[in-house]
This record gives structure tokens, sequence and C-alpha cells, in this order.
């Protein structure tokens, strides 16, 4: 809504929630959104992007705090990714370059603990300015990239 001429797709594997998000978006009248059903790329075949942006499942299989708190009332699947919690970054950062525009930026929520990894999974995918930026609680919790020109 306040980025009127952007074109914004959004993407979610399970189809309740991508429905549920086009509930809101129809609510909202985002005419310059569209949701679709899909497992990362899987549905966006040879479509590019300026910006991509992901908030993917990245908290460790074994992790304590999956017993805690309101997050033991959330489905694994969109909190957990592999032994490590990096399983959905991989995919992310090694099929991104293939789906954004030279010079796009992909942006990158992770756990507290998992900045570097997350900045050297970019760097082996080739992309430039890899940083990482702190939440308010001086975590380093988003690391972006931009695919070079």
């Amino acid at each position: 809504s306040e980025r009127p001429a952007w074109q914004v797709t959004a993407v979610d594997r399970v189809e309740e929630a991508a429905a549920l998000a086009e509930r809101n978006r129809k609510r909202l009248g985002l005419a310059n959104a569209e949701v679709r059903v899909s497992h990362w790329f899987d549905s966006l075949a040879a479509e590019r992007f300026d910006l991509i942006v992901s908030n993917p499942p990245y908290i460790a299989a074994a992790d304590p705090h999956l017993v805690a708190g309101d997050v033991r009332f959330e489905p694994s699947s969109a909190l957990v990714a592999g032994a490590d919690g990096l399983d959905d970054l991989r995919v992310i950062a090694a099929q991104a370059p293939g789906h954004l525009l030279p010079g796009g930026w992909l942006l990158l929520e992770h756990g507290y603990d998992q900045a570097a990894a997350v900045r050297a999974l970019l760097v082996e995918q080739g992309f430039i300015e890899v940083a990482s930026r702190t939440d308010l609680g001086g975590h380093e919790r988003i690391t972006l990239g931009r695919l070079p020109c």
C-alpha cells in the first residue's frame, strides 16, 4: 500500500496460508500484489525481480525454543529448517540469482546466530555488497546481498 507503483508477488508453499494472504490482499485492496502457492521459486518459472525478500524457516530442528512460549503453537514447517536451521536459506541463496535482475537485491531474515553463515552462503553464490543488519535488540537478523550487474 505504501508503494502503489511496485508490483509484488508473494509466495507460500502452504495452500491455506496463501489463501489467507490472498483474502487479506483483497480486503486491503492491494491491486499491485498477487499471491501464489509455491515452494520458494517453483511456480515462478523464469520470472525475475528487482528485490526478493524472505522470512523463511530458520530454526534448527533440536532448538529448545521450539517447545517454549508462543512458538510451540506454530506449525513446524513455518519454523524448522533442518539440523542447523539453514536448509531453506541455502535453497533461497542458490536459486535467487536465477530470479533476480542484474543488480537486484536479496534480503533474508535469519536467526540471531546465523548471520556469518548466511553471509557466507550469499558470497558463495556470487552476491556482492553482502552485509548484515541488526534488529532493535542489537542482533544481526537480516542479511542482504546484490547480484552483480
